[in-house]
């Protein structure tokens, strides 16, 4: 009787064994340790910027009948043109415009676009999802953790601050052109069409310089 007790006895121990040798976490914690090592928010965004951005921006709806959509049909805008986060009641839209520089404010471009409406063009804060969200081409579902999404928003606002913002800080002045593509975020309960604030992506100027 004692040699079988022997047996499990060892059979127990080299059980333990094994069993300690594992290392056991969480899936959430392994998930989120294996996408810290691989996924790069800065890489992504350059991906996004070179290979995605522009079919974004070939696509963006023209500026001046959206508003006009915005301010008679927002619910038509929102569905033919606009981009959203499951139940948010924040709408971002990708679009592009053209109007003449009626001011370089401190933060922004005051630009008059066909003689009469204005909008801004943001120089500073450039913060937000507008860009993201707006292109629809970065897909949640991508994403293992919300911080790798968020991280993709603030990689893409650099480079809006990097590439984009420099040209018109050294290059506009009141009186010039200006083509641009960019974002902007709305409200649906909140609707001011003249509160709209573009974050530009492409901007060219009467003098040619373009990014």
């Amino acid at each position: 009787m004692k040699k079988p007790i022997k047996y499990i006895l060892g059979t127990l121990a080299v059980l333990l064994v094994l069993f300690l040798s594992f290392d056991i976490q969480k899936l959430d914690d392994y998930l989120a340790a294996d996408t810290k090592v691989h996924f790069s928010a800065k890489d992504y965004a350059a991906d996004f910027w070179e290979n995605k951005l522009p079919a974004a921006i070939s696509q963006a709806a023209p500026l001046l009948p959206l508003t006009n959509m915005l301010h008679n049909d927002p619910e038509k805008a929102f569905t033919d043109f606009g981009q959203k986060l499951g139940i948010s009641g924040t709408w971002y839209f990708m679009v592009q415009g053209a109007g003449v520089i009626e001011a370089v404010e401190e933060e922004n471009l005051l630009v008059t676009m066909n003689g009469e409406f204005q909008t801004r063009i943001a120089t500073s804060f450039i913060f937000g999802n507008a860009i993201r969200d707006g292109s629809g081409a970065v897909n949640i579902n991508e994403f293992l953790n919300m911080t790798d999404f968020n991280n993709v928003s603030i990689e893409i606002n650099n480079l809006v601050r990097n590439n984009t913002v420099p040209i018109l800080k050294e290059n506009a002045k009141p009186g010039m052109k200006l083509q641009f593509a960019g974002a902007f975020e709305i409200k649906e309960d909140q609707i001011d069409v003249q509160s709209i604030r573009i974050i530009p992506v492409s901007v060219i100027l009467s003098d040619g310089n373009k990014e």
